[in-house]
């Protein structure tokens, strides 16, 4: 079972995935291997336009800056803001709730608390002709118990990091959680897959190997796996200076008293450097002047990602 496919398509799905319970792993749908998209324009070595960088401050909220070529921030706002050759496109997240129908001999359906969900999308400022990022559905049929939550881990100039995990519990003797990742281009509108192409996948797994069997509850036991971890994710890390590398995460299979909390239920995972630059993210590999002008003038600040207009 590849733990890296995608199961948040219906929420009917999740009902599934959340009914075994014991020893039983989660079913998974099998991943989609989305056709890539036109790539998006390089940034230029020297421009007169301007860098729109967004992360943030310790704790405190994700902000979008504007930088001038020499540093100088001509603006700022809140939130996550991406230039493309489309314009400029906000990220947009919206909770909503879903009306569950519970178990057959649990809470009657109109004593539960509603299901809450999360919806993502970019747009430009006005909302329309949205890029729907993330859409669950609103089936909440057979569930007790539903959490839905969306975070965008990072951008390398039009690519997003799309992280989702659900908690579902749909009568059986606990709940679970299910996480997916997501690679969207919003250049081209859709999601794309770039995972299969790590060049070094087999030694990053054998990698992470010794390190989930160190930190397993039973590390003798766990060597004994003969499968290696799953490639889940992988998502973009900016150095104190801007500098870019992306990290993979890798998870595997454990019993449901061993999840750590880092993938799905029933697994454990950790990330490890790649050393992979894909050629699309090569033109942001290399921080402009202006982000790292502004990096130097905002220590402590965590980059989310930069783009140019």
């Amino acid at each position: 079972m590849s733990l890296s496919a995608r199961p948040f398509a219906l929420l009917a799905a999740w009902v599934v995935l959340a009914s075994g319970c014991g020893g039983n792993r989660p079913a998974a749908a099998p991943a989609v291997d989305l056709a890539a998209g036109p790539r998006a324009a390089p940034p230029e070595a020297e421009s007169d336009g301007e860098v729109l960088l967004w992360g943030k401050q310790g704790d405190g909220p994700k902000t979008t800056y504007r930088v001038a070529d020499d540093g100088r921030v001509l603006g700022e706002e809140p939130g996550i803001v991406i230039a493309t050759s489309r314009g400029e496109l906000v990220w947009r997240e919206r909770e909503a709730e879903v009306k569950l129908g519970g178990c057959e001999e649990g809470t009657p359906p109109e004593n539960l608390e509603p299901g809450i969900v999360t919806h993502a999308w970019l747009a430009p400022r006005d909302d329309v002709a949205r890029q729907v990022i993330v859409d669950p559905g609103d089936d909440g049929a057979g569930v007790g118990e539903l959490s839905h939550h969306v975070e965008l881990l990072g951008s390398v100039g039009p690519y997003l990091f799309v992280h989702e995990d659900v908690y579902v519990y749909s009568c059986g003797a606990h709940g679970n959680t299910v996480a997916s990742f997501k690679l969207w281009d919003a250049e081209a509108g859709k999601e794309i897959d770039l995972m299969h192409h790590l060049p070094s996948k087999e030694a990053l797994a054998r990698r992470a190997e010794p390190m989930l069997d160190e930190g397993d509850m039973d590390p003798e036991e766990a060597r004994k796996h003969e499968d290696l971890p799953d490639l889940v994710q992988i998502f973009p890390v900016y150095g104190e200076r801007g500098g870019l590398r992306v990290d993979a995460q890798f998870a595997r299979e454990d019993c449901y008293a061993c999840s750590d909390g880092l993938w799905s239920g029933y697994t454990r995972s950790v990330i490890v450097p790649s050393e992979w630059m894909p050629e699309r993210f090569a033109p942001w590999s290399t921080p402009p002047v202006a982000v790292v002008k502004f990096l130097q003038s905002h220590p402590g600040f965590g980059v989310g990602g930069w783009s140019r207009r």
